[in-house]
């Protein structure tokens, strides 16, 4: 049996003993061994050293270990190390006899060619070990892990205080083992992390992603574009990516990160290849976001322009619901006006009212500050089903509604012009552009997020005023989908003619 499979059955072996609620409130499954041996393999190719750590601070059954370890024992043995050093981290104690077992394994195989190993399997949290908190490199490491996926309390978690550096709002436990493992990474070592893609955007990751850069080059990414198959064992539904990479050294202008994309593990041998300069994935500014764009140009190449460059606004709906429950009406009378909800917004359309939920709001003077003028805007969704075929779901609002002021329930954002009234057409416009393939393809490359948040939408590279507003102009109300890509990448296509006519007028 092999280093990997003996892994894995013990892995499966201990996740069988688990029910389904006991997995989940450990965050941690376990990787599939076709995924492990595409993340090692990838992680030592260019790795020469004579004395490998090797670090896999969340093993488990320990089967990403064993990955690197068969893939050091592979190499030709002029590029075989001579001493590999294995730290193994595992807070579940019913884990570590297993560890144990194979690392005396890894020994046997490591001894057969003329490897010297030596192992440390310790059963506590890495995030609470002394290594996690240091700061300077460790020479030859190699880190490769699958950690935990879970939300910390930052105010009560001791991790989360012990790794501040890391955390902004709510932090999840697998950024904090990247950010804390960024930091040991020396420029000849490497590290390899297979994760949710939520990390590589979003105000949450900020923190954990400026640190991982700080240390950090990041050399390739591989996307799973099944939410399903990545850990199909473990049914776990996520969209997932595995990102290499060296410890921080000077990067040459131009480089390129190799981007690769499958399925699942069954068509990792027929993955699609990009090389990908550093900059379309990686963002320049304080949010260091990352995307995974798809191949072909930029269609928002040379496009500098965001919502702010058009004085336009997005911000969060100010009625929450159980803090205004005392101003919330079931029936409409003088005094009300309508409050629109997450189900009154669908594609392209605003229906209300609805019959299916408290939908009027008192309009008073001490909770004026929750209401918004009733003039056009651009209304969208903050959450939608992770099905619906495209990211946003927004519809232009032309102040049809009756009353001064609508009130807007905190699960949508609204996007209007600050300091005056967005016209009809740029409403249209700005709703169609939104919702078109070429800007949903922008935000599922963006971490592949289900969820597009305020943050994202004013980073949005955004095409001439002109643009949108012609766009508005054609596309009447209630387009299909098909209607809005039709008429925005004829809009798109013109571009520059209409920005040279804005221009002159």
């Amino acid at each position: 049996m092999t280093l990997v499979n003996l892994a894995n059955t013990a892995g499966r072996a201990f996740t069988a003993t688990l029910s389904r609620a006991e997995q989940r409130e450990m965050g941690q499954f376990m990787t599939p061994p076709a995924i492990a041996k595409f993340m090692a393999q990838r992680l030592v190719a260019g790795n020469t050293e004579n004395h490998v750590r090797v670090l896999e601070p969340a093993a488990g059954g320990g089967i990403l270990a064993a990955a690197v370890v068969e893939a050091l024992l592979a190499k030709p043995e002029t590029e075989r190390p001579g001493v590999i050093e294995l730290l193994l981290y595992e807070l579940d104690a019913r884990l570590i006899t297993p560890l144990l077992l194979l690392c005396e394994a890894m020994r046997d195989a490591c001894e057969a060619v003329g490897v010297v190993l030596d192992f440390l399997v310790a059963n506590e949290d890495f995030l609470l070990s002394d290594l996690s908190v240091r700061v300077e490199p460790l020479p030859g490491l190699l880190t490769i892990s699958n950690p935990p996926f879970l939300k910390l309390n930052k105010a009560t978690d001791p991790r989360a205080a012990m790794h501040a550096y890391a955390v902004y709002g709510q932090p999840n436990i697998y950024a904090l083992f990247m950010a804390a493992t960024a930091r040991l990474t020396p420029a000849d070592g490497g590290w390899c992390f297979i994760t949710p893609r939520s990390w590589m955007a979003g105000e949450y990751f900020k923190a954990a992603r400026r640190t991982m850069l700080r240390h950090l080059n990041i050399d390739s990414l591989h996307a799973f574009e099944s939410r399903t198959e990545g850990f199909e064992e473990d049914a776990v539904l996520q969209e997932t990516v595995i990102a290499w990479a060296s410890g921080r050294a000077a990067v040459e202008h131009g480089a390129n990160i190799m981007v690769t994309r499958s399925q699942g593990a069954a068509d990792l041998a027929t993955a699609g290849v990009q090389a990908l300069p550093i900059e379309r994935v990686v963002g320049d500014d304080e949010h260091a976001m990352f995307s995974l764009p798809l191949d072909g140009a930029d269609p928002f190449e040379g496009w500098t322009a965001t919502l702010g460059t058009y004085g336009i606004k997005v911000s969060t709906g100010r009625v929450v619901a159980f803090r205004a429950a005392e101003y919330i009406r079931e029936i409409g009378h003088p005094g009300t006006v309508p409050l629109l909800w997450l189900q009154h917004v669908r594609q392209q359309e605003i229906s209300w009212p609805v019959q299916k939920k408290r939908e009027h709001i008192l309009a008073a003077a001490d909770n004026a500050w929750m209401l918004v003028p009733n003039q056009p805007m651009v209304v969208m969704r903050r959450f939608s089903p992770k099905e619906d075929t495209r990211r946003v779901t927004c519809a232009a609002y032309l102040g049809q509604l009756p009353g001064p002021a609508i009130g807007l329930e905190n699960h949508l954002n609204y996007i209007y012009r600050a300091n005056g009234v967005m016209t009809p057409a740029e409403a249209r416009g700005l709703s169609a552009f939104l919702a078109s393939s070429v800007v949903d393809a922008h935000f599922r490359a963006l971490a592949g997020s289900t969820q597009v948040n305020a943050t994202e939408l004013r980073k949005l590279p955004m095409p001439p005023l002109a643009v949108l507003v012609s766009i508005g102009e054609t596309v009447g109300n209630n387009p299909s989908l098909e209607h809005i890509d039709l008429v925005v990448l004829a809009a798109l296509a013109t571009a520059p003619l209409l920005a040279d006519q804005a221009g002159a007028a």
